[in-house]
């Protein structure tokens, strides 16, 4: 399956990565931090509503409330893209 991740500000892509990874060998958590780390973003903390947004409407978005340390974008957003 492949996860689409983007940045951005003021709904403008500032940085995306498209990374493809197999959800049996792979838990939800790591796919966040390999996406993170591609794009060179602190790994937000990750929500039961995050994960229940996902399943349910293959997207989930990432607030800077989310992270810990200060971003310079509005969002961060995770997208399944079928095949």
């Amino acid at each position: 399956m492949k996860i689409w991740g983007k940045l951005l500000v003021d709904d403008k892509v500032i940085k995306s990565v498209t990374i493809e990874v197999n959800p049996k060998n792979i838990s939800f958590f790591e796919m966040l931090q390999n996406l993170s780390h591609e794009l060179n973003v602190p790994t937000p903390v990750l929500l039961d509503k995050h994960v229940y947004d996902f399943n349910m409407f293959h997207l989930c978005v990432f607030k800077p409330d989310d992270f810990i340390e200060k971003v310079n974008f509005s969002r961060f957003v995770l997208e399944y893209l079928k095949n």
